[in-house]
């Protein structure tokens, strides 16, 4: 009788557990899991926090965002976007390390393009979730100092294009950009990093 009732016990918890995660699925808006496949993000992390070297890091997001911004200004998918990728570092690894001689600093940069985590953060008004993105860094030095960020592709910082525009113009449906700008949705949020963390 005892077994039976561990056997029961077992049986109702799986099935409590799979109508949960049925009813979490559905609290995601459909295609929202979809920003850590199609954004791009662009990092530019200085040497240290000290005042000199992160003055020379906006120096060199100044010059990146001038002198490269019209790198993806034609792409239209994000497949484009990773297959112009290692030129586009080249030209800005190239952008970054002529300013810090420019500036006359004993490092110098380096472009590294891969998959990193981060944290739930804000650019410009548009908010997205912790997760691991495609993310294209700029390292001055050492890279140990704070960093500036920005959405390379599609490129939010690279020209004056709406937000939601920009997302919905790669394929994000438009209840997911309403995800990513408004900020009623955190819920919504904490709810795309677990299931990302659980099935990682």
């Amino acid at each position: 009788m005892k077994s039976f009732s561990l056997i029961h016990r077992i049986l109702i918890s799986l099935c409590a557990s799979a109508v949960l995660l049925f009813c979490l699925d559905l609290a995601i808006p459909a295609g929202e899991g979809e920003i850590y496949k199609t954004l791009i993000r662009l990092h530019v992390l200085a040497e240290s926090d000290g005042e000199e070297d992160q003055a020379v890091k906006l120096l060199v997001r100044d010059a990146i965002v001038k002198e490269c911004g019209d790198l993806f200004a034609e792409t239209s998918t994000t497949e484009e976007a990773l297959a112009g990728i290692e030129a586009a570092a080249s030209r800005m690894e190239a952008v970054a390390n002529r300013v810090l001689e420019e500036q006359g600093v004993p490092y110098t940069a380096k472009a590294v393009f891969g998959r990193e985590h981060y944290p739930a953060c804000e650019y410009d008004g548009v908010t997205f979730p912790a997760g691991e993105y495609y993310s294209l860094r700029i390292l001055l030095g050492e890279g140990e100092g704070k960093n500036w960020w920005c959405c390379l592709f599609p490129p939010l910082c690279m020209n004056a294009a709406d937000a939601e525009d920009s997302l919905e113009s790669v394929g994000m449906d438009p209840a997911s950009g309403k995800v990513f700008t408004k900020k009623k949705y955190t819920v919504r949020f904490k709810l795309l990093e677990w299931f990302s963390c659980f099935f990682e």
